[in-house]
């Protein structure tokens, strides 16, 4: 059965520059800049390099602290990326299976669904704390295809960051990129790139998956 599967960040919502903000205001106080290899990674993975001589009770504190602050500054902001629920409610109507699957930590999509209103469209979603491995290893788009009950070579991922196209290529699957953080140039490991949902059409989606 065909299954489309989501990122959060950057993908449903163009979110990017507040993370980016959040980071640099949040860890200026630690000397630490934000770099392009940072972006789609899970935050265990993320604390434990920037933060080697901490412990993982501290890694947790140093994440969260940042999340929230995160949440705080986009709240006011929030929309979904255009044509987002236009092409939900079409996926729905031709009965192809959805999930999210997300490096970010569950209060972060909890926060982006309720806010955009968008979780009923869902059958499944998926954080980094619910596998072993964040992105770029395949374990968060394996374990959709898992509990959607789809093989992996029926799933299309939507992507905007290298880890997590790295994923789902990794997991055997087909990628889209979507450009709110990344260029074009950068996103040439896909099947096809867009700058936003209007651009793809369910039958599209259909076509690069078969």
């Amino acid at each position: 059965m065909f299954a489309v599967i989501f990122d959060m960040d950057g993908v449903l919502v163009d979110n990017y520059h507040f993370h980016k903000r959040a980071f640099a205001e949040y860890f200026s106080q630690y000397g630490i800049t934000l770099t392009p290899a940072m972006l789609g990674r899970g935050n265990e993975d993320l604390m434990a390099e920037l933060f080697p001589n901490e412990n993982k009770q501290r890694h947790q504190e140093l994440a969260a602290g940042k999340e929230a602050y995160y949440r705080q500054i986009y709240q006011p902001h929030i929309k979904p990326v255009a044509g987002l629920v236009e092409l939900l409610q079409d996926l729905k109507r031709n009965n192809i299976l959805i999930a999210v699957g997300s490096s970010g930590p569950e209060e972060n999509i909890n926060f982006v669904l309720d806010q955009l209103k968008i979780r009923n469209y869902f059958d499944v979603v998926v954080s980094a704390a619910m596998v072993q491995k964040a992105k770029p290893a395949p374990d968060i788009y394996l374990k959709s295809a898992e509990l959607l009950n789809s093989e992996p070579e029926n799933c299309l991922v939507f992507e905007d960051a290298l880890a997590g196209i790295h994923a789902a290529l990794a997991a055997k699957m087909k990628v889209i990129g979507i450009t709110t953080s990344l260029p074009k140039e950068k996103l040439v490991e896909t099947n096809k790139i867009i700058n936003d949902f209007t651009e793809i059409t369910v039958a599209e989606i259909k076509q690069i998956i078969t």
